[in-house]
């Protein structure tokens, strides 16, 4: 009889969208396996048994307002009659509730088989005040704290400025006490900013100061191999800018060079071993169980200071515990297997799985991604999920590749590209520039030292895959020899403006996407406007727009003026031809274009975060852009969601949507469109479009904000337009609907849309009629 596993998510803390992401993860590497239930809490405790579609939302927000009528509300007897009926729980719940020891608890005094260390165990680590203590009392080297209770510590600001001067600082971390490793942290660049945040630090009750710490940061994720803990090979995190120094959530979550991982790390193996000795030895006093992740510093001065213990690892699809586990040899399936025969063996449990078999005839498909655009990292995460949810079809032999330049600079003639295959565990690394630093650094030294580590884990040696070289050419010439069909997850630029699509036709080799011709022609922004204006729909045009060719003369002054005249007095900027979210930004005056304008010319690959009102995070800039686009500015009605309720504010009626189109022979189908809400009150950020955890994207939209007679007349109408563009397989248009007016405003194509792991479009497709899974939606694409 297949093993029944429930697995538990969401919580009342701020990290319950990284528990969404960590979830999504383990349903998609164990659903073939196991007979999988899902309970989800909300931030108010309540608790709903839910659907594995739920997991591809981006955030809880895509989905809190709707539990009660898509969800199953359990009551506390009906919660614990869920627990005891499955064979071993498995809790994903990050921060207060689950990592603090108060599930465990619950789950121990059921009497049930969980994954993961008991509720003592987690108190201990997870509260940083008992983890100080615990640090302290076991001998291991600790850095000066002050902790802090503002329900019942007096002259908090006194005691501030004394820890200051004890310990002789000039900038201090701080960190709320019972909190994840991602949320809650601020850097105190001096004593009055210190001060200054305490209280916004009160909403955390209790909070710990300590000082910043110089050296290199690590991680090291331990396994349980019965009763003997085993630590794999440490990553070395790499901070890159000096000023923020934080290692936040964007950071740790989405692909930006503005970190670099090194696994192994940069530490002689002396030191690799010391640190994996005493991650190991931590793990025994604090009887933890299965897994655990441990954070930690190597100092300047030499000493290694073990900051932080992680009872539940994030698991998102590129998290620290797939890429170390990926180092020594296992697959995502793999690691979350060992994890859970561990939990069955403490628990004396016969874990037994569902068998599934290769076919024999099988279809070869190469996945590419990666490219030399701006948007390159997202590409990353689109293929590396392609990839990963392709490799579960017992009918496909996938495999992955990477598209690189070894010069960015370097225009996009086809010969100026390489192609990498790359073995499972560089696929995992979190941008192009990891893996090729890793391609060009030469790891195979540590094979040897890897078989040490797999057999204390109980596996058996083997022999490491390493990077193969392709130039561009000689890499298609071998998907034509292989009959093998190429699976393009490439954005922006050469991967989609149809300067590979043009080689593939020419080569008769099989990919998904619009043709050539088509894909050039949506990458204009500027034509595709026009070709929407000249269709005559009624109640549908493209935004008001004007076109700038940088390589001709033009006066700044008077730019700005005539733009102010077309367009008003707040307009968007982006690439004519670039990718959705490459270099988009909102100008409001005359310093906000030329700014804009300087950057573009010096070829900023990035605009700094603030630099432009509303521009509360990064923004990635192309090279080399010949033309700009302007648009109009569409002020939309304020959306949000709070306590799982939808908040409409009405301005002027208009919404901003995407919608996912999908054609099968010369057929169209419209998916349900999405409600895409920035925070910022600006242009969606690309955190918010494709980072797990951020953005929300309301999916299908309520019938009081989206009626089903406009709803119809808007799938009507995207499949209308697709088919006159001249789309193939699929794509994703954004556009803007009043709902008052009934108007629809276009504003771009996407021909080869991101598949992130909680991307929008999987979202649409698993709310369709015969829902469809992420593999099903790829698998459709494919077929």
């Amino acid at each position: 009889m297949i093993t029944k596993l429930l697995l538990l998510c969401g919580g009342p803390s701020e990290e319950r969208n990284i528990s969404l992401n960590s979830a999504r993860s383990v349903y998609d590497h164990l659903e073939n396996e196991f007979n999988i239930e899902i309970i989800f809490i909300d931030q108010n405790m309540k608790k709903f048994s839910i659907n594995g579609g739920f997991l591809y939302s981006n955030t809880t927000n895509d989905f809190d307002f709707k539990l009660r009528s898509e969800g199953i509300d359990l009551s506390e007897d009906e919660f614990l009659e869920k627990i005891k009926s499955n064979d071993i729980i498995f809790p994903i719940i990050h921060g207060i509730f689950g990592e603090d020891g108060q599930i465990q608890h619950i789950l121990e005094s059921q009497g049930v088989s969980f994954v993961g260390s008991s509720s003592n165990s987690c108190n201990q680590t997870y509260n940083k005040k008992n983890l100080d203590k615990f640090i302290t009392e076991n001998g291991y080297f600790n850095i000066p704290k002050l902790f802090i209770d503002f329900s019942s510590d007096q002259n908090i600001e006194e005691k501030v400025s004394k820890f200051f001067d004890d310990n002789k600082l000039s900038e201090c971390i701080i960190k709320p006490i019972k909190g994840g490793s991602s949320f809650g942290i601020f850097h105190a660049r001096n004593i009055n900013g210190a001060i200054n945040y305490l209280p916004n630090a009160k909403k955390y009750s209790n909070i710990v100061l300590e000082p910043r710490c110089h050296g290199k940061e690590f991680t090291v994720i331990v396994l349980q191999n019965k009763s003997k803990p085993v630590a794999l090979l440490p990553t070395e995190i790499e901070v890159k800018d000096s000023k923020n120094i934080i290692f936040d959530t964007r950071r740790k979550y989405l692909s930006t060079n503005e970190t670099h991982y090194h696994c192994p790390p940069r530490f002689s193996k002396e030191t690799i071993d010391l640190i994996r000795y005493n991650a190991e030895k931590l793990f025994n006093l604090a009887h933890a169980s299965d897994f655990l992740r441990i954070d930690g510093w190597l100092l300047d001065n030499g000493n290694i200071y073990f900051s932080d213990f992680n009872p539940i690892s994030g698991m998102e699809q590129n998290s620290f515990i797939f890429q170390q586990a990926s180092k020594v040899g296992l697959t995502h399936k793999e690691i979350l297997n060992y994890i859970i025969d561990s939990c069955g063996y403490r628990n004396n449990l016969k874990i037994s799985r569902r068998k599934i078999e290769k076919n024999k005839n099988v279809k070869k498909v190469n996945v590419i991604f990666g490219g030399a655009t701006s948007e390159r990292q997202v590409s990353l995460l689109s293929g590396s999920n392609v990839w990963l949810k392709l490799s579960k079809s017992s009918e496909l032999d996938v495999k992955p590749y990477l598209l690189f330049k070894e010069d960015l600079n370097l225009d996009d003639d086809p010969e100026n590209f390489r192609v990498a295959y790359l073995p499972y565990n560089m696929v995992l690394n979190h941008t192009v520039e990891e893996i090729l630093y890793q391609c060009g650094n030469n790891t195979q030294d540590f094979d040897n030292y890897i078989n040490d580590i797999r057999e204390s884990l109980g596996l058996v040696s083997t022999n490491f895959e390493h990077p193969k070289y392709f130039s561009l050419i000689e890499f298609l010439e071998k998907c034509k020899s292989e009959n093998a069909y190429l699976f393009l997850a490439l954005h922006g630029g050469f991967g989609e403006n149809g300067g590979i699509q043009s080689i593939l036709e020419r080569m008769d080799i099989e990919f998904n996407g619009s043709r050539a011709d088509v894909s050039k022609f949506c990458m204009n922004k500027f034509r595709t406007s026009e070709l929407i204006n000249s269709l005559n729909i009624e109640k549908v045009r493209s935004a008001k727009h004007k076109l700038l060719n940088l390589l001709e003369s033009f006066d700044l002054k008077n730019l700005w003026n005539e733009i102010k005249v077309d367009l008003g007095n707040k307009v968007i900027v982006k690439p004519n031809c670039d990718g959705s979210s490459s270099g988009v930004v909102v100008l409001e005056n005359y310093k906000d274009l030329e700014n804009y304008i300087n950057f573009t010319n010096e070829n900023r690959t990035c605009i700094n975060k603030n630099t432009f009102k509303h521009q509360n995070n990064i923004i990635n800039m192309g090279k080399n852009v010949k033309e700009l686009l302007f648009e109009e500015f569409i002020e939309t009605d304020r959306i949000s969601v709070l306590n799982g309720k939808i908040i409409r504010q009405v301005k002027n009626g208009w919404l901003e949507f995407t919608v996912g189109v999908l054609e099968q022979n010369g057929i169209y189908h419209s998916l349900n469109p999405s409600i895409t809400v920035s925070e910022s009150d600006a242009v969606l950020t690309v955190e918010e479009k494709f980072q797990g955890g951020t953005g929300i994207n309301i999916t299908p939209p309520p019938s009081d904000i989206l009626d089903a007679q406009l709803l119809n007349f808007v799938k009507e109408n995207m499949e209308l337009i697709s088919e006159k563009v001249g789309i193939k397989d699929y794509c994703r248009i954004d556009i803007f609907v009043n709902t008052i007016s009934s108007e629809i405003i276009v504003i771009e194509f996407n021909t080869l849309p991101a598949l992130t792991p909680s991307t929008v479009i999987f979202q649409q497709a698993a709310k369709e009629i015969n829902s469809l899974s992420p593999l099903d939606f790829i698998l459709k694409i494919i077929q």
